[in-house]
């Protein structure tokens, strides 16, 4: 999240001139072309397109698991159910040959320490899932255990790439040994870990550990109705197994004296396993936080015959190299249905809802973000436009680095697509600034949430209905010239 408010902080002296865009006339307008690299005496003209229906839509998921360093979540919302897994290697060849040899198996035991995300907890910032929490959890544990030898074989497990790991987690998973738990959760202070004791027969598989060995542990909630958002291995606090057995040491006088022999495993890895059970199959919903994404195929026929018939020239140019240079689009901004309730909202806050689109690059088309112009004095009344879970009738996205190019590469057969996500929560809807900053009055106004959220939305009502289409573009023609 650091970086994307880098980015937008960059980009600010465009934002704060793209709302004359909007209007469309005056000297705003001016010193904005000017600003962009158009010519002061070009028009901005605007092309709008009505009653459009999608050629098509559809929704992707991509289930392989997500690297996350930093956070972890554990539970069931909105339709899908998150996994936590850690990976886990030590070596310590005294204390597991004293564990594996002793005979006294009912003194053995383990823990599982979590600390929560005291940052996300923080109750000054966030209105739902604060603390404290109080409730009995049904946990399920699974694991997969590997042995080795010596240092070379806990060292060759950092060698293992993360996209390879990931890869085949839900595969390797699915012959691991696992057991069920009943865990009272009880968050009230963000000071100490939640201890979770772990199934008696995962401590029994350590007793196999002579030397050296890899933990892989995963951690599932399915019955949840919430997600427990934990530090991951990249924190200053990480999870951590700590691994106790009972030994006697001494007998003094008759009586037995006993110590306590511990050892703490630390994470050095970890990543969220993403399961659909979203009950609706034929809806059209995208869930946010994880690889979900919807394509979206706007006809390119209905474009370009209101261009054709806006300019008066034909369309799609397909002479020479079909590179179509009549006109720069300035802006462009699809206007859909959008439902106002806050339902399927995970922690109660609007959320963006970001689109990309695809450029011609050297004959290639490749996915790109679109980047958001600021409409000031819509913001200030309505809110930002590419916001669901908020008041208001019409969800507004910007395409215009997709559209520019697709017009530009229409006679070549470009199609005019759009992939569509769930982005972050955002804190501040009715803001026009986009970043965390001070107000007059010395407020502090944060404008995004740090976290993932994981929402839900369903656009099942609203995409298959008419939708709005409108082009802003800087042309120069005829006696202009």
């Amino acid at each position: 999240m650091k970086k994307f408010k880098f980015f937008v902080f960059a980009i600010l002296p465009m934002l704060l001139l793209a709302s004359c865009i909007f209007d469309s006339d005056g000297d705003a307008l001016v010193t904005w072309l000017d600003d962009q690299g158009f010519p002061s005496n070009y028009l901005v003209q605007t092309v709008e397109i009505s009653d459009l229906e999608l050629s098509s839509y559809e929704v992707g998921f991509d289930s392989t698991p997500r690297i996350n360093y930093y956070q972890g979540v554990v539970g069931a919302v909105n339709g899908m159910q998150h996994d936590w897994v850690l990976d886990i290697g030590f070596r310590d060849k005294s204390f597991f040959a004293q564990y594996s040899a002793d005979s006294s198996e009912e003194y053995r035991s383990a823990f599982l320490a979590l600390y929560p995300d005291s940052g996300f907890y923080d109750k000054a910032r966030f209105k739902l899932d604060s603390l404290p929490l109080k409730e009995t959890l049904e946990l399920t544990f699974s694991w997969i255990i590997e042995t080795g030898e010596g240092s070379a074989f806990v060292d060759s497990l950092g060698n293992i790439q993360d996209s390879l790991w990931v890869a085949g987690l839900r595969e390797s998973f699915k012959k691991a040994t696992s057991a069920d738990t009943t865990y009272k959760v009880k968050i009230s202070s963000l000071d100490s870990a939640l201890k979770i004791d772990l199934p008696h027969a995962f401590y029994e598989d350590l007793a196999k550990v002579t030397e050296a060995a890899r933990v892989q542990l995963r951690i599932s909630a399915p019955e949840a109705q919430r997600l427990y958002r934990f530090y991951g291995p990249g924190a200053d606090v990480v999870p951590f197994l700590r691994v106790k057995r009972y030994t006697q040491t001494t007998v003094s006088d008759g009586d037995t004296t006993t110590r306590d022999i511990y050892k703490n495993i630390w994470a050095f890895r970890s990543a969220i396993i993403s399961s659909y059970k979203d009950e609706c199959s034929d809806c059209i919903v995208l869930h946010g936080g994880v690889l979900e994404s919807l394509l979206v195929e706007i006809p390119s026929e209905r474009i370009m015959s209101a261009l054709n018939e806006f300019y008066g020239d034909e369309f799609p140019y397909t002479e020479g190299d079909s590179n179509d240079v009549r006109q720069a689009v300035v802006l462009a901004q699809l206007k859909m249905g959008r439902s106002s309730s806050t339902e399927g909202s995970e922690l109660g806050f609007p959320v963006q809802v970001v689109a990309a689109t695809f450029v011609d690059s050297n004959g290639v088309d490749m996915e790109s973000s679109e980047t958001y112009k600021l409409n000031r004095e819509y913001i200030k009344k309505y809110g930002h436009p590419n916001l669901v879970f908020m008041e208001g009738d019409t969800l507004g996205l910007q395409l215009t680095q997709g559209m520019r190019s697709f017009i530009n590469h229409a006679g070549k057969g470009a199609k005019m697509r759009v992939v569509l996500r769930m982005g972050y929560s955002m804190l501040a809807p009715y803001d026009t600034l986009y970043y965390d900053h001070i107000t007059d009055d010395g407020d502090s106004v944060y404008i995004f949430m740090d976290y993932q959220t994981y929402s839900r939305y369903d656009f099942t009502d609203y995409i298959s209905q008419p939708m709005n289409l409108k082009l802003w573009l800087a042309t120069k023609r005829g006696d202009d010239e």
